[in-house]
Order: structure tokens, then sequence, then C-alpha cells
């Protein structure tokens, strides 16, 4: 099924996992990182595969503080995933900082869902 599928319906299948971050922080937890390994197999599995991990911010902050935020998120996610095995030419970063939230209450519960390294395959 993978090799007829589109890129739009695979990114919409979600085959890999988003990595969550605490507040001010591009750390790694270590359930982070287990989504990771997780991700990184699914990788090695599909060889030909490309994908952009963007770097999220919740909506505190500078415009300008959250894109580097998010570049630091984005960079610490793509760095363990290469340091799995994973080739860093598969793998590119961007930083969306606080522009594209997943949720727009402002509380914790919904910022901590915008604090994210999330992937976005961008060629199979």
């Amino acid at each position: 099924m993978f090799a007829s599928w589109s890129l739009e319906q695979l990114n919409q299948q979600k085959p890999m996992d988003t990595v969550y971050f605490a507040y001010d922080s591009a750390d790694l937890s270590d359930e982070g990182r287990a989504s990771l390994q997780k991700n990184a197999t699914w990788l090695m599995r599909w060889t030909s595969t490309r994908v952009t991990i963007e770097g999220h911010a919740d909506s505190r902050g500078t415009n300008e503080y959250n894109l580097a935020l998010g570049e630091r998120r984005a960079a610490s996610v793509r760095d363990y995933v290469v340091s799995l095995g994973v080739p860093a030419a598969r793998v590119s970063i961007v930083s969306k900082g606080e522009e594209q939230p997943t949720c727009t209450e402002e509380n914790e519960s919904c910022w901590r869902l915008n604090r994210r390294g999330q992937f976005v395959i961008t060629a199979k």
C-alpha cells in the first residue's frame, strides 16, 4: 500500500510520532526519545523516504524567540534521529515558531500540544 499512497495520504496516516517538549526547552524527554526510536525504525524500513521536521512553539514569547526555539527543537529531533542511524541527507528541518498551532486556547493543556517536533514526509 505504501507505494500506492500519495504524500498527502501518507502524511494523513501519521506513521511517525510527534515529539512534545517542556516549556521553553528543546531537550528531549525519555518519552520523546522512545517515539524517535520508533520513527527511526520506520525511516530505516522505508529507505527512500525523506522528511522535514517542523519545530513548533506555543504562543508565549516573541515571534523571533519562538522561531529560534522552534529551530532548536527541530534540530534536537533531527540530531537524535540521525544518531540512531538515519542518514542526515534524508532529514531537513524548519521552524514554524508559533504560527501553526494545533490548539488555539490560551491555557497549559493547549500550549503543551503546540510545543512539538512534527514529521512531514516530503518524498517517498
